[in-house]
């Protein structure tokens, strides 16, 4: 696998479950602003639940046992979808996988890691900047604690990141080359001088 950024917005997204993952995967998805979500769920969504998620996507609840239906009747709604999420139990989530995958769908579950073909891993986004990180499954709590540092790390160099984005648009009006370009931008993010002195001027320049 290779890690891609996907937009949703032209899309449609399945998700079967509504336990601590599913809320989870739909949190994620609702970030990327897909056309449409429909959840499944055997638990009833009280009206405080619905109203909350309905102000923030184009959302669909439906109450079903995903246990009682045949592989046809999931194989339908499937149909209707472009991404499949399944976050429950293992022998439905093995269901929804093989038929989804038959269809040629992108598919995450919980449970078959080996199985699917779409990850949704722990990621971090501050300032446009994004980072990733993915354990094949092997650790979720490693990952977790690594976008936590590297959310924590970003933090610390908010300045750095708009100085370096400041900088990179100025020098490609003048400078051609970006062998060039990148060597400036490399002298200025190891000189602190340089860097304590222009915060300084945009302290000065902000009051």
């Amino acid at each position: 696998m290779i890690p891609i950024f996907v937009n949703l917005k032209e899309f449609k997204v399945c998700i079967f479950g509504f336990g601590e993952v599913g809320k989870r995967r739909l949190n994620k998805i609702i970030s990327a602003k897909p056309y449409k979500i429909t959840l499944y769920t055997k638990e009833e969504i009280d009206e405080k639940t619905l109203n909350y998620y309905k102000n923030l996507c184009n959302i669909e609840f439906i109450t079903c046992n995903i246990e009682d239906m045949t592989n046809e009747e999931i194989k339908e709604i499937v149909k209707q979808h472009d991404f499949i999420i399944t976050t429950i139990d293992k022998e439905n989530n093995k269901r929804i996988v093989s038929i989804s995958k038959g269809l040629k769908k992108f598919v995450n579950s919980s449970t078959f890691e080996r199985d699917i073909n779409l990850i949704i891993p722990a990621y971090c986004c501050r300032d446009g900047i994004y980072f990733v990180v993915y354990t094949q499954g092997k650790s979720p709590l490693i990952a977790k604690n690594i976008r936590k540092l590297v959310e924590n790390y970003i933090k610390n160099y908010d300045y750095e990141i708009d100085i370096q984005n400041n900088l990179r648009s100025f020098l490609k009006e003048d400078i051609p080359s970006q062998k060039d370009r990148k060597k400036i931008l490399e002298e200025v993010f190891n000189n602190k001088n340089f860097k304590m002195e222009l915060l300084e001027l945009i302290k000065k320049y902000k009051k």
